[in-house]
This record gives C-alpha cells, sequence and structure tokens, in this order.
C-alpha cells in the first residue's frame, strides 16, 4: 500500500512538472516579436539654380519625406503608370530615373533633369554602337550591335571621353570612338575627315575640314570664329550651309556668303 502511495505521489509530481514545462514553452512561443526593418532609399538632387531637394523614400511604408530650402514635405505615394509619384495636400512630387519636379499648389519650384547625349555609330565592317552618355552621373550605357546593356563609369581623360567598368573600355574624341572588352578592340569608329586651306588674291585664307561621315564642315576665313555648317545635296561639287553663311565649290573654286554676300571667293 505504501508502495503504491509513493509511485501515485511521484507520477503526479512528474505530471505537474511537465505542465510547469508546457506552459513555459508557450510562453516563450507567444512571447516572440518579428521585428520589420523599413525599406528606406535616400536621394538628392541639384537644379541648375543650386538648389537642393533631399528625398528619403520609405518603400514599406509607400511615403516619402522631402527636405527643401529648409521644409519638411511628407508625402503619400500614389499610382504612377511609371516612375515615381508622391503628394500631399499641397506639393506633388514626380520623377523618372533622375529626372525630378516638385510642385507646390500647382506651380514648379524644383525641377532636374539629367544632360542626356544619344550618339549611334556604324564601323566600316557594319557594327553598330548606340551610347547614351548621362553627363551629370558621368555614366555611359552602351549597345553593341543591339546587344546587351553595358554599364560604364566615367574616367578622367586628358581629352574626349573616358568610360570603363570591369571588363569593357570606351575611349574617343569627336566621333572617332574605341571600344575595348578585356583588352581587345571590338569596336572602332573613325570618321572620314578632309581639309582643306585656300588662300584668294585680295590675301584672305579659308580654312575647311569636312567630316564627310557626318556630312558637316567646320569653316574659319581669315582664322576666325569656326562657323559650323550642315551639307545640303549639290547637284555637283560641295554644297554647305547654316542659318547665316553657304559655302559651295567645285573643284579648287570656293565661295563663301554670308547673308547672300560674297565674303570670300577664289
Amino acid at each position: 500500500m505504501t508502495k503504491t502511495i509513493l509511485t501515485m505521489t511521484m507520477l503526479t509530481a512528474l505530471f505537474l512538472s511537465s505542465c510547469k514545462d508546457s506552459t513555459k514553452q508557450e510562453n516563450t512561443q507567444t512571447s516572440t516579436t518579428e521585428q520589420v526593418t523599413d525599406d528606406i532609399v535616400k536621394s538628392a538632387s541639384t537644379d541648375k539654380d543650386g538648389n537642393n531637394l533631399e528625398m528619403a523614400f520609405n518603400n514599406t511604408n509607400g511615403t516619402a519625406t522631402l527636405n527643401f530650402q529648409g521644409e519638411t514635405i511628407d508625402l503619400v505615394a500614389e499610382k504612377s503608370a511609371s516612375g515615381i509619384w508622391y503628394t500631399n495636400e499641397h506639393y506633388e512630387l514626380r520623377g523618372k530615373g533622375n529626372d525630378i519636379e516638385l510642385k507646390k499648389d500647382g506651380k514648379v519650384i524644383f525641377t532636374h533633369d539629367d544632360a542626356i547625349i544619344n550618339t549611334s555609330l556604324k564601323s566600316k565592317d557594319g557594327q553598330t554602337l548606340d551610347m547614351t552618355v548621362n553627363n551629370t552621373t558621368n555614366t555611359a550605357k552602351v549597345y553593341l550591335n543591339g546587344g546587351e546593356q553595358i554599364d560604364l563609369e566615367g574616367q578622367n581623360p586628358a581629352s574626349g571621353i573616358w568610360y570603363k567598368n570591369d571588363q569593357y573600355e570606351l575611349r574617343g574624341k569627336g566621333n572617332d570612338i574605341e571600344l575595348k572588352k578585356d583588352g581587345n578592340v571590338v569596336f572602332t569608329h573613325t570618321d572620314e575627315i578632309v581639309t582643306s586651306s585656300l588662300k584668294n588674291d585680295e590675301g584672305q585664307t579659308l580654312d575647311m575640314t569636312f567630316n564627310n561621315t557626318s556630312n558637316t564642315a567646320k569653316v574659319y576665313l581669315n582664322g576666325g570664329e569656326q562657323i559650323d555648317l550642315t551639307g545640303q545635296k549639290p547637284a555637283s561639287g560641295i554644297w554647305y550651309r547654316n542659318d547665316q553663311y553657304e559655302l559651295r565649290g567645285k573643284g579648287d573654286n570656293v565661295e563663301l556668303t554670308k547673308d547672300g554676300k560674297t565674303v570670300f571667293k577664289n
């Protein structure tokens, strides 16, 4: 009888201990809290007048906080077809890429547009190189023969352009461009340039640089300022012009007019 009582007592103690451990485990599990870190992206932009716009985008909450001219502006994200769009009762922020526009009560108070230059070149063997150069961020996007995008970072050349990444290197001056991959040239383009200098009986000089690739000409009368001309379609000879100047010629005979009046003729 005594053994039976002792056995029952031990079983009861074990059961109570098990219940306590189970309760502790449940309490431990229910007290666990998941911590979520907001996805925040910060950016800053400057307009042509030197005004600075600081932006902090909370992608978790769909909000944006701006700091402009000492004022803190809280905005809520809207649904845009592309780019970003945030608003409140007075302000509206829109943008795509690095191009940003901020309005207050419908009036534009800040705008920033990257300086973008697009160029397409074709080599003698038919290869194409499309380039988008962002002079604001000093970067370039290059597409060889319409292929994948090659992202390059601007370097500090003595002259011309120089962009590179770990694999590619782009160098050039004017329209003369060379692209290398792992040190090997994969694209090269050189404009067809023809230069000529003339002197007439009156002692006037006319220096001309013809770019047959781009169909343009640079003309210098008596060593003066550069005159940029665009090629036309003559029946024969050469014909270049702009809004003020016109250059015509055949063989070694050339005439340059300004506002319809001859300023050089040989």
